[in-house]
């Protein structure tokens, strides 16, 4: 798009799979790349950054939701201007104080054995890779999709020391308050609307054959999220 600013896209994966595709199974074949161009026509969409790591199974979730996401992943890698960033999905086994708290004889507190998962890295890279871009000069304006408080930082020091414009593509249609503080140049809401308007084709030839959409995200269902057991922070 001639004279247009050239915008670059940093996409959290599970705050957007929690917060807009959860609960819309027949939106999660998303080209990424094309939501962004129907939510930003007025820019040129340089490169989308998105960042996720491979979910592994988790005992009492769906065991098909890794291959899902597999799918989904290597349909998502032959996007042009699509990058994939990974960080490390983690099922830890921890003792932790029960809640409300409660003590012991002993005056410590009562915990009780827990499973904690969680995604490690992702964020942190996301927030690099923002910031050196910026500086790089490559874009006008970074847009973080995500309504996670902990990229304030990276946007603020992107337009602080880049001199780029910053925007949200919120995810809810409630922005976390810390972002909106920022007083973002650009805000954007993710709908299902858009999403549906932005599925990638029902089948994808790759370098490794053909990779098709899940058949249980054709219709809604109840089935478990392919980034079982991830909450949005």
């Amino acid at each position: 798009m001639t004279g247009a600013k050239r915008a670059g896209i940093y996409i959290d994966g599970f705050n957007l799979y929690r917060r807009a595709l959860e609960q819309r199974p027949e939106c999660r074949w998303l080209d990424v790349r094309r939501l962004c161009e129907l939510l930003l026509p007025d820019f040129e969409v340089v490169h989308v950054r998105y960042f996720t790591a491979y979910v592994k199974f988790v005992e009492g979730e769906d065991p098909a939701s890794p291959a899902r996401q597999r799918a989904y992943l290597r349909a998502l890698a032959t996007v042009p201007g699509v990058s994939l960033h990974f960080g490390t999905f983690r099922s830890d086994r921890r003792w932790m104080a029960v809640s409300p708290l409660e003590l012991q004889a002993d005056g410590s507190p009562r915990t009780v054995r827990v499973r904690k998962i969680e995604e490690k890295g992702s964020d942190v890279s996301l927030a690099a890779h923002l910031v050196c871009d910026a500086m790089s000069g490559s874009v006008d304006a970074v847009f973080v999709l995500s309504n996670d408080s902990d990229f304030v930082d990276a946007l603020r020091l992107a337009r602080e020391r880049a001199d780029v414009e910053i925007g949200l593509i919120s995810p809810t249609a409630a922005p976390a308050r810390s972002l909106l503080a920022l007083a973002p140049d650009h805000v954007r809401h993710v709908r299902a609307a858009s999403m549906l308007a932005a599925q990638l084709p029902e089948r994808i030839v790759d370098a490794h054959g053909t990779v098709t959409r899940p058949k249980r995200w054709v219709v809604r269902s109840t089935e478990a999220p392919p980034e079982a057991g991830l909450r949005a922070r």
